[in-house]
């Protein structure tokens, strides 16, 4: 009804972080142990004797227990037959065939690792962030010593035989009739020989690649590829086929896509508009003050469709009544104060970021099934982010691109909610 579609009025008081005023601090709760979890007892009885006493209740206390990781061998046994001799020393038919058990099919062929382990360390590696020699340093604290060059083979191999599934994702993926695309660096480490500089010997330097990440928003499924450049050369190789609505920032090599390939719809992220004025605020606190406030009404709106789980026409109508009067009052305050700046002061490049762009910031208005901002493809891309802090580079172009097969899984089990070792 009418009250479900009230949108809360803007906040008066706008910061850089955008920190929310007069919230209420929550007192902490005690935390609840899950009870899927296996309850072991321990009965402790009083020091007194109790022969004669009549027990009337008991206290009960969890805490919950870790138990370290434990490594042990499968040994798979097949035992081998034959068959018996006859009376008169002859064999009977089918003498010489031996009966044994198949050997069960394996992950990777004569390799010494089940495949729990070889998913533990790939989820170590590509979940958890943790670099080999980390991992490393765990098994070597099992008494299990595993030699780097022998762990790198495992997860390149489990990279090719995850190749199959790979492939199909992207295939998945590019079917969609909506995408959001965009690209994060990854630091490659190269043969190329060290540099020389003022009679000094440097180590040579690592080539900066790119991980390009195609978000499909109604599959909710993501793949990454990895490239040498941030070129238009990959989004113009996986969207020549591509007829659907493309979201992404403002990068000018999204703009190159729309020109070559017309028959897709190309719009971009309102959030990224949002930061520029946040970045103007020392610059103009009023200016900047009054655009975000507006950004505040238009993401109220979004966050009261998200709480309430309008579909996508009723979001559409929403939209069209209340968000398309806030943006187009924003792009008329824009034109009339934007010639009062300077073109290359901080408030002055946040409004002509926008206002070059108004048709492609508006385009989220004409859809109830399009998102607002691409937020869901940067906060996939965040781990990659987290990852390379920790390990700093990969070892190969080709190292890389089997680490973006592990990216691409692992993403969609975690955007669907799938346990990744379990899976």
């Amino acid at each position: 009804g009418e009250e479900e579609n009230q949108v809360p009025p803007a906040k008066v008081k706008v910061e850089a972080h955008e920190k929310r005023v007069g919230k209420q601090v929550k007192k902490p709760k005690r935390l609840t142990l899950p009870q899927h979890l296996e309850r072991k007892e321990e009965v402790l009885e009083p020091t007194v004797d109790t022969t004669e006493m009549v027990k009337i209740g008991e206290e009960r206390t969890e805490t919950l227990v870790y138990t370290p990781a434990e490594l042990h061998v499968k040994v798979v046994v097949r035992p081998k037959y034959a068959p018996k001799t006859t009376s008169t020393g002859s064999t009977s038919e089918g003498a010489c065939k031996i009966h044994i058990a198949p050997m069960p099919s394996r992950f990777i062929e004569k390799c010494v690792a089940d495949e729990s382990l070889l998913a533990a360390i790939s989820v170590d590696k590509f979940v958890d962030h943790l670099p080999l020699y980390r991992i490393i340093g765990r098994f070597n604290r099992l008494d299990v010593p595993i030699p780097r060059s022998t762990m790198s083979g495992w997860i390149a191999q489990s990279a090719h035989r995850l190749a199959p599934l790979y492939n199909k994702l992207v295939e998945l993926v590019l079917t969609s009739d909506y995408l959001q695309v965009d690209e994060t660096r990854i630091e490659v480490q190269t043969n190329a020989p060290p540099i020389r500089k003022k009679g000094k010997r440097k180590k040579g330097k690592t080539h900066r690649g790119y991980y390009w990440g195609y978000l499909a928003i109604p599959q909710n499924l993501l793949f990454f590829e990895y490239d040498k450049l941030r070129a238009a050369d990959n989004p113009a190789k996986n969207l020549k086929d591509f007829k659907g609505t493309l979201q992404t920032d403002c990068y000018d090599v999204y703009d190159q896509i729309r020109k070559a390939y017309p028959s897709l719809t190309h719009y971009h992220c309102l959030n990224h508009a949002r930061r520029e004025f946040e970045k103007a605020l020392s610059n103009d606190k009023k200016l900047a003050t009054h655009a975000l406030e507006q950004f505040q009404i238009l993401y109220a709106i979004e966050r009261k469709a998200k709480e309430n789980n309008w579909d996508a026409e009723h979001l559409k109508q929403i939209r069209q009544q209340k968000a398309k009067p806030v943006l187009e009052k924003l792009f008329d305050w824009m034109e009339q104060e934007s010639p009062q700046t300077l073109p290359k002061s901080p408030i002055g490049k946040a409004m002509g970021y926008m206002l070059k762009r108004k048709q492609r910031m508006m385009h989220y208005l004409t859809d109830g099934k399009l998102v607002i901002d691409t937020n869901p493809i940067e906060n996939a891309i965040r781990p990659i982010a987290v990852g390379r802090k920790n390990y700093l580079f990969a070892g190969s172009h080709d190292a890389a691109q089997r680490a973006a097969i592990f990216y691409s899984l692992f993403a969609c089990c975690k955007m669907n909610e799938v346990e990744p070792l379990e899976w």
